[in-house]
This record gives C-alpha cells, sequence and structure tokens, in this order.
C-alpha cells in the first residue's frame, strides 16, 4: 500500500503545483509582476500563502517556472525535442519547413505574448535574469533551425547564420505577436501567414524564375 499513498501523494503534489502555476500566470499577465503578491497566488490558486513559498521560495522563482511552464506547454516537452521542430529541420522543402516551424514558435509566442508584455516594462535584476536566459534559449533554437536551412544552402547568399537568426527572433518575438494580435487585433492566422511571407523573402534563397 505504501506506493499508492506516495503516488497520490505526489499526483496531489503536482496538482497543487499546476494550481499555482495557472493562477500566477493569469495574475501576471493581468496586473504585472510587481503588483502581484505572493498571497494573491494562493488565493487565487485556492492553497496557504506557504504553500506557494514552499513549492517555489520567491517570487521570481515563481515567475521563471511560470515563464517555462508557457515555453514547454501541457505536454512538457522542449521544443527542440518536439515533433513539429523535428520535421521542420529535416523537411528537404525550405518553405515547407518554415511554415512548420511558424506553426510551433508562434503557439509558444502565443503562451508568452501576455508575460512578454509585462515583462518588458519591469525593471528588477531577477526578472530581468530569467528574460535573458530565456532569450538565450530562444536564440539557440532559431539558430539551430537556421543552421539546418544553411547546411541546404537554403538561406540567401548573402546571409550569414547570426544575421538570420537575428531576424527571425525579432519577427517572431513573442513581444510582437501580442502587439499585433492582442493591441493591433490581428487574427492569429492572418499573422502567421503574413510573417511566413516576411520571413521567406527575407530569409530564403529566391527560387528560381520558372520562366
Amino acid at each position: 500500500m505504501k506506493p499508492v499513498k506516495t503516488s497520490v501523494r505526489k499526483d496531489r503534489a503536482a496538482a497543487t503545483r499546476q494550481r499555482i502555476l495557472a493562477a500566477a500566470y493569469q495574475l501576471f499577465a493581468d496586473r504585472g509582476y510587481h503588483a502581484t503578491t505572493m498571497p494573491e497566488v494562493a488565493a487565487a490558486a485556492g492553497v496557504a500563502v506557504q504553500t506557494v513559498y514552499f513549492v517555489f521560495h520567491t517570487k521570481a522563482v515563481l515567475l521563471e517556472q511560470v515563464y517555462a511552464q508557457a515555453v514547454l506547454g501541457n505536454d512538457q516537452i522542449r521544443p527542440v525535442d518536439a515533433e513539429w521542430y523535428r520535421q521542420a529541420a529535416t523537411d528537404p522543402d525550405p518553405r515547407r519547413s518554415l511554415a512548420t516551424l511558424l506553426t510551433g514558435v508562434l503557439a509558444i509566442a502565443a503562451r508568452l505574448a501576455p508575460l512578454a508584455a509585462t515583462m518588458q516594462t519591469v525593471d528588477d535584476p531577477e526578472v530581468r535574469a530569467v528574460q535573458t536566459d530565456k532569450e538565450a534559449l530562444r536564440r539557440h533554437l532559431h539558430r539551430d533551425y537556421l543552421g539546418h536551412l544553411h547546411q541546404r544552402r537554403a538561406l540567401r547568399p548573402e546571409l550569414t547564420v547570426d544575421a538570420a537568426t537575428d531576424l527571425m527572433l525579432g519577427l517572431c518575438s513573442p513581444a510582437l505577436y501580442h502587439q499585433m494580435t492582442a493591441s493591433l487585433g490581428w487574427p492569429a492566422q492572418r499573422w502567421q501567414a503574413t510573417l511566413h511571407d516576411l520571413l521567406q523573402h527575407a530569409l530564403l534563397h529566391p527560387e528560381p524564375d520558372p520562366s
């Protein structure tokens, strides 16, 4: 019976952790980092504030875990390990590959957008450290993908991988996604299609003229 009890405790702890993360995500997105308190997170999650501190220790750690959860999604899969990334990195058709990559990247951007908009306004060393770390991981993912395109000679010849990475990071950023969809009201599918067109012209080697 002990393994069963242990499993139940683990399931309860995991469910509690998820409730806290969900509550913190909503509060950080709606109210901002500084305006959100740990007691408010606890109340929204339906747990004691001591539980929030026990699980996450500090508000900065809580923010980092909220951010990580938004990146990984419900399946808890790193983008570099996701099926959509494998398909994008191995597809010999660069335009179809780019479309596949954008579907995955913009799904993450949609989850991060409310947090990104909040974090841009916070002048806090711990929050900046979280941002810097996550941006480094985002750069690594984009650069790795563009390295595959470069190996297949699919990038424009005048572009280095680093320059292409800079372009993609800027155009695919959660902050720009939030600006286009939430602030300017573009439907997500319209922004994705527009972004695909922009990146094709900016990154990919021109197709030969059929004439």
